[in-house]
């Protein structure tokens, strides 16, 4: 069959038709496109990528053989599968393969395969080995020379004293402090500087202390305050706090005692934050009044109640002050300073009139804290008896009533004796019986406060009992014992021993 381009040579009718091939190809391309679909949809049978699906056979996503039997189909057999599918298996996230090392899930040979899915290079095995265990953060790190639990390297100023106490120590570690520092990029002079800005020194109360008792300098509480958290600008201020302040109590104390006047006292209560009307309530707080007794026997005495300490003379007037009374009771203190005879004094001198008459003797009663009624009838009856008789007489019937009772009690005299004596003293005799009870049971009191070995003088020596006319027997003596608490055997064994 003749050509239809004539007589033109075969390589330039080859060139000519691949032009025009190319040429018309826009043209054609969805023809023949129409056509190869056609074919495909009706022939399905076009094999994944072996790639694809050597990660299907890597992650569990497709079946081993089915792709293995579509990778013939491209010319790839099960040794090229095998090292496609080996090339697609891959290990942990780095970070999740370091967490799982340390915790002991993946073995040091585990964790070098995990480095090797990564594409990493072996050279840079041992550097991320290395990585393994954190390191201590730089404030801890600090601190922990601060305290000694690491060796300072010399980063300390002031070592951290060696040796035992009694209080057991943490052990220093063995790890390289500065080769910890370098690990976190941190150089000597850098972690000088760190360990230097680590922890805090004695609070500014304790530096203020320490310099008024001469251990340190002003110099030394200014670093502190520096060294603190207090802003450099108040350190001036703050060494003018070293000296104490008296309280607004101690204040209102001096002024009590005479040390400040009201002005100086309420100057330094607001020094210490208490203002004028407060001090002047906490004055009125502190100062104490008079007992209710005291109060009586001073109006008694001629005292005045008001009025100031100007009132009275010293050295009483300083002697009240400082004792914390009031002012206004100055003068009712001073009217009391003075002791007075006891009532059975005042009557023997009432009696013999050296008191005055009735008035007088009452003035003097109530002076002594009497009830003016009860100052007013004894005064009365009193001046009364001095009225009535001698009183050189009344003074010897009392000296024989107090000489009758000490015999009478004593066991020196019998009831008649007695009977007869408080007769001449003066005595009622209907009254004498009623006496006579009394003082029998004050004697009975007095024997039986004998001690156990005065009970054994009387027995041993024989003396008789005046209430008795004779010595006690055995009995007797072991029954005063019993008294005292002895048993009867202990009582015998004392009278014999």
């Amino acid at each position: 069959m003749a050509s239809v381009l004539g007589d033109i040579e075969l390589p330039v009718q080859l060139l000519f038709s691949f032009g025009l091939g190319t040429a018309a190809r826009p043209a054609l391309e969805p023809f023949a496109q129409s056509l190869a679909n056609e074919a495909w949809s009706s022939h399905a049978v076009l094999p994944p990528d072996a790639i694809y699906l050597a990660q299907g056979v890597a992650q569990g996503q497709v079946a081993k053989d089915a792709a293995y039997s579509w990778a013939k189909q491209q010319g790839f057999d099960t040794a090229q599968m095998d090292a496609l599918v080996s090339i697609a298996n891959v290990g942990p996230p780095l970070g999740l393969a370091y967490e799982a090392w340390r915790r002991g899930q993946l073995s040091d040979s585990d964790f070098e395969t995990a480095l090797r899915r990564t594409g990493l290079e072996s050279q840079w095995f041992a550097a991320l080995e290395d990585l393994k265990h954190n390191r201590l953060d730089l404030g801890a790190l600090a601190t922990a020379v601060h305290r000694g639990i690491m060796n300072d390297s010399g980063l300390l100023v002031t070592p951290v004293p060696t040796g035992s106490g009694s209080i057991p120590r943490i052990p220093v570690s063995s790890l390289d402090t500065l080769a910890e520092f370098a690990a976190q990029g941190i150089d000597p002079e850098r972690a000088r500087v760190l360990v230097a800005d680590t922890g805090l020194p004695l609070s500014l109360g304790e530096m203020l202390q320490l310099l008024n008792r001469g251990e340190v300098t002003e110099t030394d509480v200014r670093v502190s305050i520096a060294e603190s958290n207090v802003r450099n600008e108040y350190m001036d201020a703050a060494v003018k706090l070293r000296r104490r302040l008296l309280t607004p109590h101690e204040h209102a104390e001096a002024e009590l005692r005479g040390v400040e006047t009201r002005a100086e006292a309420s100057a330094g209560a607001n020094m210490s934050g208490l203002n004028g009307a407060d001090y002047a309530t906490l004055f009125e707080l502190l100062g104490r009044p008079l007992n209710v007794h005291e109060l009586t026997t001073g109006l008694a005495r001629g005292g005045t109640f008001g009025g100031d300490y100007s009132s009275v003379p010293q050295p009483y007037q300083d002697a009240i002050r400082r004792s914390a009374i009031r002012p206004e009771y100055a003068d009712l203190a001073f009217h009391n300073r003075y002791t007075y005879p006891s009532a059975f004094v005042l009557r023997s001198l009432a009696q013999a009139g050296d008191l005055g008459g009735q008035a007088a003797v009452a003035q003097v009663l109530e002076e002594i804290g009497w009830k003016p009624s009860f100052a007013q009838q004894v005064s009365t009856a009193w001046t009364t008896e001095a009225a009535s008789g001698d009183p050189n007489i009344k003074s010897e019937q009392t000296r024989l009533k107090t000489a009758t009772h000490k015999a009478y009690v004593g066991s020196l005299i019998s009831d008649a004796t007695a009977t007869t004596s408080l007769e001449a003293a003066g005595v009622a005799t209907a009254s004498v019986p009623a006496i006579l009870r009394l003082w029998q049971t004050e004697r009975d009191l007095i024997r039986k406060s004998l001690s156990a070995a005065q009970i054994k003088k009387a027995w041993t020596e024989q003396i008789p009992d005046p209430a008795l006319g004779r010595p006690w027997t055995e009995d007797e003596a072991v029954s005063r014992l019993r008294e005292l608490g002895y048993t009867d055997d202990d009582a015998r064994i004392l009278l014999v021993e």
